[in-house]
């Protein structure tokens, strides 16, 4: 039993298990503790903040206001308007006025001065409260019981300061005082709603240039556009969150008529706070539900007010529940999955390995190079394995290498003899030639005899010689002799062209690879109807030199292109150049001499033209035909 399982496969699957199982624990045990840790931070950030910016608003709404009753208060014209504007009203007779009501903007038997000085006061007043409506009232009070209006309400009206709830706290303040939220039965009837309206209202009395009181400002505000942002929040909130605003002798402000036995108990443990003006939180035992609740302080240094966001504990932290479940579920899943993959990862090892060894097992000599052992690619994922299969497929490649390459070290020299005879031009095109000397020579035609002559010479003398290599150059200008002898030939019947870049004659290529393409497009082009017209261009394409023959000849048969293409597409699969055929240079010659002249970067091109003809292109690296 225990000899079966010490193979590799069974070793590796129970390692990997293992250190799966304690990684994993490990890392799921940290991730749970960070990210509950997280989520909880981010819940009490996120109450903080939601507290603090409703404190803000409310803040925001409380100076405007302050900033409007200054603005009245420092105002010299303000303050020299309405005491302009109370001596004019001494001035109506007393029985005009009705003590305790609203007076209209223009009160009856009042003289033009009166009238013209309750408007400018009506102008500065709206000026004052500006065009964002910072206040949506502003009253001037007077001792003595007179009070000019402008907002919604628009002129003059009487008051009794000793039966006015708030008249003796705002003399006793010396700076603002705000009251707490009133139902407002005037301010409501011009709000399009049938809902009741609350105000609040911030006084403060405002001073002559002597430093003597003589009067107090009153700015009033909705109570639902002070508490808007509040509002909006509970009508929204997530977590039924509540909120509970009180000023710091402990009355509650918000929430409107709230039963203050539910909030005394969070006011008594909050209340020793006041002194701080930092936002924080803390936790908190219901004493009515006995649930844990997170409660959010925010403490105003401007109002005194404090603003309290409670909310449970369980529903808050409901995500860190979920969350729990989904890691339990999620990590089970996650650990059989890696049990999993580690018996894949064991036997994904162990089977390349006995490839390998199967392979190694059944190679054949024939199998060297061939191509069939590079066929078997492993792509076992491994590097490892993937490298040593690769090591292995190289070696063969190596070793056929070297074989060929002694092999053809020691038949290299006769090869090379063997070809040059081989090489030798067309045998009827040599007959050709001296009959047509013959014919020439009985019609006189000593000029062009001696010509033809001479250019067969240096053709044979070319073909003959025991150079291996030459400049493309002198390959170009015996291919031009051959045309041309062939011109004399034929007549006007042939025409040529050479194209070829100054750059590429001295390039060394090996001898006779072009002007065997020409010959070979002559022979074609000749079994059709003239003129015959070959063309050879060179050009330089990037590092490349290239040479092109092509000629308006039939063109290649499909099966000649078939068979051509075949062998040469073997020599790439396989990377093994064939060995020199001696059957003449054919293009498959042609195409082997250049493969064993540029290697990998020998181009070599042929296809038929899309004017008609063959056209067959050759050339190599620049930097190897570079002559040194």
């Amino acid at each position: 039993m225990w000899r079966k399982m010490r193979n590799i496969q069974t070793i590796l699957f129970a390692t990997y298990t293992l250190i799966i199982i304690i990684v994993f624990t490990i890392l799921v045990v940290w991730v749970y503790v960070w990210v509950s840790e997280l989520i909880k931070n981010n819940a009490t950030d996120s109450l903080v903040n939601v507290g603090q910016s409703m404190q803000n608003q409310i803040d925001s709404e409380i100076r405007k206001m302050n900033d409007v009753s200054l603005n009245v208060m420092y105002s010299n014209l303000v303050k020299s308007q309405f005491l302009a504007y109370l001596s004019e009203i001494d001035k109506v007779p007393h029985s005009t006025l009705s003590s305790g009501t609203e007076q209209p903007a223009t009160i009856p038997g009042a003289s033009a001065n009166s009238i013209q000085s309750a408007k400018e006061l009506a102008e500065i007043l709206t000026a004052a409260i500006g065009p964002s409506r910072a206040a949506e009232q502003l009253y001037l009070y007077d001792f003595k019981g007179k009070a000019y209006g402008n907002g919604f309400d628009n002129g003059e009206r009487s008051y009794n300061p000793n039966s006015t709830p708030w008249f003796q706290a705002v003399m006793a303040t010396q700076g603002k005082y705000i009251t707490l939220p009133v139902e407002d039965a005037e301010m409501s009837k011009f709000i399009s709603t049938r809902e009741k309206q609350y105000s609040m209202s911030l006084f403060r009395q405002f001073y002559d240039n002597y430093n003597v009181p003589i009067g107090i400002v009153e700015v009033k505000q909705y109570y639902n556009r002070i508490f808007k942002s509040v509002l909006s929040f509970v009508k929204q909130s997530a977590y039924g969150e509540s909120v509970l605003v009180y000023d710091d002798v402990g009355q509650i402000i918000y929430p409107l008529k709230a039963d203050r036995s539910l909030y005394e108990p969070y006011i008594h443990q909050l209340v020793e706070r006041q002194a701080s003006n930092d936002s924080t939180y803390e936790s908190f035992q219901n004493p009515v539900t006995g649930d844990r609740e997170l409660l959010s302080l925010h403490r105003s240094d401007q109002t005194g007010w404090s603003t309290v966001v409670i909310v449970s504990e369980k529903k808050l932290l409901a995500p860190l529940a979920d969350f729990t479940r989904k890691t339990l579920l999620v990590a089970l899943g996650i650990l059989l999955f890696a049990i999993l993959l580690s018996f894949i990862a064991a036997k994904k090892i162990t089977f390349p390995i006995y490839r390998i060894l199967r392979t190694v097992r059944n190679i054949r000599l024939d199998d060297l190079g061939s191509g069939r052992i590079a066929q078997q690619e492993l792509n076992s994922g491994l590097n490892e394995l993937d490298q040593l299969h690769e090591a292995f497929v190289n070696m063969s490649s190596r070793l056929r290498q070297s074989m060929d390459e002694l092999l053809l070290s020691q038949s290299q020299e006769v090869q090379s003899k063997l070809i040059a005879l081989q090489s030798q031009m067309n045998p009827h095109f040599l007959y050709n030639t001296l009959t047509t000397i013959s014919v020439m020579a009985e019609e006189n035609m000593n000029e062009q005899i001696v010509s033809m002559s001479e250019n067969m010479s240096d053709i044979l003398r070319y073909i003959s010689s025991e150079t291996s290599s030459v400049e493309l150059g002198t390959e170009i200008l015996y291919t031009r002799k051959y045309l041309e002898v062939n011109a004399i030939r034929h007549g006007q019947k042939l025409k040529f062209s050479f194209d070829i870049d100054d750059a590429l004659n001295r390039i060394i290529i090996p001898k006779l690879v072009v002007q065997p393409l020409v010959e070979n497009s002559l022979k074609f082009a000749t079994q059709q109807e003239p003129p015959w017209n070959i063309r050879i261009v060179g050009v330089v394409d990037g590092n490349e030199w290239r040479i092109t023959v092509s000629d308006n000849g039939p063109g290649f048969s499909e099966e000649s292109m078939k068979t051509l293409r075949d062998q040469v597409d073997e020599t790439y699969l396989t990377n093994v150049t064939p060995v020199l055929q001696l059957g003449g240079m054919g293009l498959l010659n042609i195409f082997i001499r250049m493969r064993l002249t540029y290697g990998s970067d020998s181009v070599f091109l042929f296809g038929n033209s899309s004017s008609g003809g063959a056209e067959v292109t050759i050339g190599g690296h620049l930097e190897k035909g570079e002559q040194t």
